[in-house]
């Protein structure tokens, strides 16, 4: 069956997903009507509801939703008209159509009399209707979009009313004429005025006609307070009084005026010399239209700008100027002028500044305003007096060295927070008047105000008197090498001071600092305060008593080195002080430190370098540090003291951590009291303590008692060649010390050891050249090394003690764990006999590195190694040992793990005997160098190597080398040893050999 479809439009190749959606939506279109689009587009056919949309397409001018559907239809149709005769005569009438009054429109030309040209009457006619706003309104929106742009109109709305009115009227009028001749103009000299405040200008005023009969006139201003204005001889004098704008009204007796417009301006002037006309004369924002004054009255715009950024740049004369002269500079209308020669990157040096007059506006700052003018010579008293809202200056005048003197009150009439580098690198200044700064409420910021001020000689009374806020004073006066003399309560009322770091460094020629410098301020850090200030030779005893604020002395007299004493007390009661480090570092000529220096400095945690390298320091009281219960570090705290003979008292000091290099080289210390350090039970190290202390001769009892943390003692006493006194006790408690490290090294006059020295050292694994180098040393006590049960190592322990004669059998009879023993009797030339039973106990020993190189020794027990198996190298062990005369058979015996013996007996030059098969029991592979230089060796090389081979051995070079006595035949043994790769040297020189003429070249020297 087949549906009876319209018939589609669809192309030959429709898809079928295409013809289904065709089929489906087929009746619908079908019921379409054809003209669906002409219907709604004509407005006689359109749907009413669709009228509004037809209206906006036709862009109808004036709509009324609440007009009849006809007239609605009627408005669509006249739009065609109206748009095609837009702006004539036609088209305002026919959009006036719609108006529910009768309208009626008289051209200029046909009114009586004629109108203005180009204008048209609009006649509204009431009919008996009201006429509301909206109704006017209506009309006039309908006119102004029908008529032509250049034609205006007027709108007059008609009504009409018949009626009989009655009237009577009577007018009776006398004239009397008397001509007189009035004023009829006022013409003045200027109609504006750019005044600064208290400048004054007059003003010329004409009446006209000349013949007027009065010509007497008033003068009148609309703000006295900007500008005040009076009559001098016909003219009129305006003076400025402050910034803002007003006017100034002249007007004659019948009423005819003229006006003057004022405006009281910011204002900078200056006196400027000119060396170049290309050179610019000050800097500014360039979109202030300021004017500039050379000096003849004109406000001229005479100047081009050499941009620094996109805003603002410096100003170069286009006027003709002399070179060479004066000429005072008046800028008006600018709130941006200044003298600085520096903006970020860019710099422009000016034309030299002689004199700054004034300043005046409402900027609000004056940060860098004349920053690296070079040029500015002098700032005239008042400068500053007319700037009411500026309350930053810092870097105001950095680097104008050329800057002789200040105004005292150049800043008393402003209210500043920051000063900070004011006037850094003002190099010419030689004084700072008194009070030049005092009574600023609102300053914060000093820091390094005058610092670099290198011509700087004497700062005036009461500088920064009642800056009752000022916290920064850091770097103030920093580098003023030349000041000599501070004035009186400089800092007086500073209620707020809190940073005084490096305030004065560097003043070299600085003498005497006033007692009551610091006297109104709490303080906070005083780091680097007076650093090298190396003309001081004394510190006022009050100084810094109230300050009780005080957190940081870090350097505060490093360098002074003029300084001769310290007075007691000084610091004391500074509780809050947390750090006194370097405080009098490198003052040299400090002789003596007084009592109770930093007593009650309860929170005070390092001394480190307080007094380092005041090398003529002879005294320091005891009870200096007394009170300092929290400190935690004395390093170096007296380094360099080379004058002094005595400690102070750590009694209070029980939270130190490290005394390290805490008196080195004190040459002058000749004695550690009992218990010096006794009970430091947080301290881990003494690493340099007192290295170098010449004349230092005893440790006292207990000296470092009950030190239960410490854990380093490397290099405590090296170099202390006078010490001859040990007390036993004195490291007792110190259960945790891991390193001796050089502990005594070089102490030459130290004869003898306390047994119970290390006696508590239950943690110690080390003893690197603990004793190296005391020669004095005779002997060791048996015990020595009882107590140090985790011994591992002895490198170099009592290398170089060239008395050392007598070893104890059981020296090491404790130290199971000992592991290597490397040089550790190296160059004790007094060592004759060594006990057999020495390292019985050390089975775990696996290195006898140069252990006996270069000793005294003249035989070798034979049982010497017996105890140690798991030794695998024997390098240099005996070398040098020139009064040895013989070797053991068995004395590597035990080494059966032993593979190098390098070198083991090289150089022993009365070496004659070596026993038979000396190494077969071990595991030898390297044999190089081992007996090479031994000149009166003259046993048979068979002997010693009597086994039928060797194979594991590699290395045979210089084994025999200048063995000149040497028994046996070479070529036998070289056929014991066949996997040698390296022999050069083998048997060089040796002559004694029975086949020597027969040995190859390559086993004498390196050739064949």
């Amino acid at each position: 069956m087949t549906a009876n479809y319209p018939a589609s439009i669809l192309p030959p190749n429709a898809t079928a997903v295409e013809r289904a959606i065709d089929r489906a939506s087929a009746a619908a279109l079908e019921r379409l009507p054809v003209y669906l689009i002409r219907w709604v587009k004509d407005p006689d056919s359109c749907p009413l509801a669709l009228l509004p949309w037809l209206a906006w397409e036709y862009q109808v001018d004036t709509w009324n939703i609440n007009w009849s559907e006809q007239k609605k239809r009627d408005a669509i149709k006249r739009a065609h008209y109206i748009h095609r005769h837009r702006g004539t005569v036609a088209a305002v009438r026919h959009a006036l159509v719609d108006s529910p009054f009768g309208t009626d429109i008289v051209e200029w030309f046909n009114q009586n009399p004629k109108g203005d040209p180009y204008t048209f009457r609009l006649n509204v006619y009431q009919n008996d209707l009201p006429v509301t706003e909206y109704d006017q309104q209506d009309l006039k929106l309908a006119v102004l979009r029908a008529r032509n742009l250049r034609s205006w109109f007027s709108v007059h709305v008609f009504g009409r009313l018949q009626g009989t009115s009655y009237a009577a009227g009577y007018m009776y009028a006398t004239e009397k004429i008397t001509p007189r001749f009035v004023p009829l103009q006022v013409v003045l000299s200027r109609y504006e005025l750019n005044l600064a405040p208290g400048d004054a200008e007059t003003v010329t005023v004409t009446i006209l006609p000349e013949y007027a009969e009065d010509k007497t006139f008033t003068v009148t201003t609309s703000d006295q307070t900007i500008a005040t204005v009076r009559i001098v001889n016909g003219d009129i004098l305006v003076t400025g009084m402050k910034r803002g704008t007003c006017s100034v009204t002249v007007t004659t007796t019948n009423g005819v005026s003229a006006v003057i417009s004022i405006k009281v301006v910011a204002v900078m002037k200056f006196i400027t010399r000119i060396d170049s006309a290309t050179r610019p004369i000050f800097f500014a924002h360039m979109d202030e239209g300021f004017t500039v004054d050379y000096g003849d009255g004109i406000d001229s715009r005479d100047y081009r700008f050499d941009p620094a950024s996109e805003a603002s740049g410096w100003v170069i004369p286009t006027r003709e100027l002399v070179q060479g002269k004066e000429y005072t500079i008046t800028v008006k209308n600018t709130e941006t002028a200044c003298l600085r020669s520096r903006l970020s990157n860019y710099s422009s040096k000016l034309n030299p500044v002689v004199e700054l007059i004034s300043v005046t506006g409402e900027r609000g700052h004056l940060s860098g305003f004349a920053l690296d003018t070079t040029g500015l010579m002098a700032i005239r008293p008042g400068a500053f007096d007319d700037l009411p809202n500026v309350n930053n200056c810092k870097n105001i005048f950095t680097n104008c060295s050329s800057l002789t003197g200040i105004p005292a009150s150049l800043f008393s009439r402003m209210k500043i927070e920051d000063f900070s580098d004011a006037f850094r690198g003002c190099t010419s200044l030689t004084e700072v008047p008194s009070g030049l700064f005092a009574n600023q409420p609102d300053a914060i910021d000093f820091s390094s105000v005058f610092a670099g001020c290198t011509g700087l000689i004497s700062i005036g009374n009461n500088l920064f008197h009642s800056c009752v806020s000022a916290v920064n004073f850091s770097y103030a006066f920093d580098g003023c090498s030349m000041l000599a003399n501070i004035g009186t309560g400089i800092f007086t009322g500073c209620g707020s001071a809190g940073t005084f770091s490096y305030s004065f460094r560097a003043c070299k020629n600085l003498l005497v600092l006033p007692a009551d410098m610091f006297a109104d301020v709490p303080g906070g850090a005083f780091t680097g305060v007076f650093q090298n200030c190396t003309a001081l030779t004394a510190i006022p005893a009050n100084l810094f008593k109230t300050c009780s604020e005080a957190n940081h002395f870090g350097g505060a007299f490093t360098g002074c080195s003029q300084l001769l004493s310290v007075p007691a007390g000084l610091f004391a009661g500074l509780s809050k002080v947390t750090y006194f480090g370097t405080v009098f570092s490198g003052c040299s000529s400090l002789k003596t430190v007084g009592a109770g220096l930093f007593a009650g400095c309860s929170q005070a945690q390092t001394f480190a370098s307080a007094f380092y390298s005041c090398r003529s320091l002879e005294t320091v009281a005891k009870d200096i540090f007394s009170g300092c219960v929290e400190v935690t570090t004395f390093a170096s705290t007296f380094y360099g003291c080379s004058s002094l003979t005595a400690l102070p008292s750590f009694t209070d000091c029980t939270k130190v951590t490290t005394f390290s290099y805490a008196f080195a080289n004190c040459g002058s210390l000749t004695k550690i009291d009992a218990d010096a350090f006794a009970v430091k039970a947080l301290v881990t190290t003494f690493t340099y303590a007192f290295v170098n202390c010449t004349s230092l001769v005893s440790v006292g009892d207990g000296a470092f008692r009950g030190c239960s943390a410490l854990t380093s003692l490397g290099y405590t006493f090296s170099g202390c060649r006078s010490l001859v006194s040990l007390a036993g006790d004195m490291f007792a408690g110190c259960a945790k010390v891991t390193a001796v490290d050089f502990l005594f090294d070089k102490c030459s006059a130290l004869v003898e050891l306390p047994k119970e020295l290390f006696s508590d050292m239950v943690s110690l694994k080390g003893m690197g050249s603990t004793f190296r180098d005391c020669t004095a040393l005779i002997s060791l006590p048996s015990g020595l090394l009882d107590g140090c049960i985790n011994l591992t190592s002895l490198t170099l322990t009592f290398s170089g003690c060239t008395s050392l004669a007598l070893l104890p059998g059981d020296l090491l009879k404790n130290n199971i764990l000992l592991s290597g023993a490397g040089s550790t009797f190296y160059g004790c030339t007094s060592l004759v006999n060594i006990p057999p039973t020495l390292f019985a106990s050390c089975s775990l020993i696996t290195s006898f590195g140069a252990t006996f190189q270069n000793t005294g020794v003249e035989e070798i027990p034979e049982n010497l190694f017996s105890g140690n198996p798991l030794v695998t190298s024997y390098g240099q062990t005996f070398r040098g040992c020139k009064n040895l005369r013989s070797v053991p058979a068995g004395l590597f015996a035990a080494s059966i793990s032993a593979t190098v013996f390098t070198n083991v007996f090289s150089e022993c030059s009365a070496l004659e005997v070596v026993g038979a098969g000396l190494l077969n029991t071990t595991a030898v592979t390297t044999v190089g160098y081992l007996f090479d230089g031994c000149a009166s060796l003259h046993s048979d090389v068979n002997t010693i190597f009597n086994l039928a081979s060797y194979p594991e051995i590699v290395t045979t070079t210089a084994i025999f080398r200048s063995c000149a006595l040497l028994a046996g035949k070479g070529l036998v043994f070289m056929g014991k040893v066949p996997n040698v790769t390296a022999h050069y040297y083998a048997f060089y020189a040796c002559a004694g050999l029975d086949d020597y003429d027969d040995l190859p070249g390559n086993w004498i020297t390196n050739k064949l």
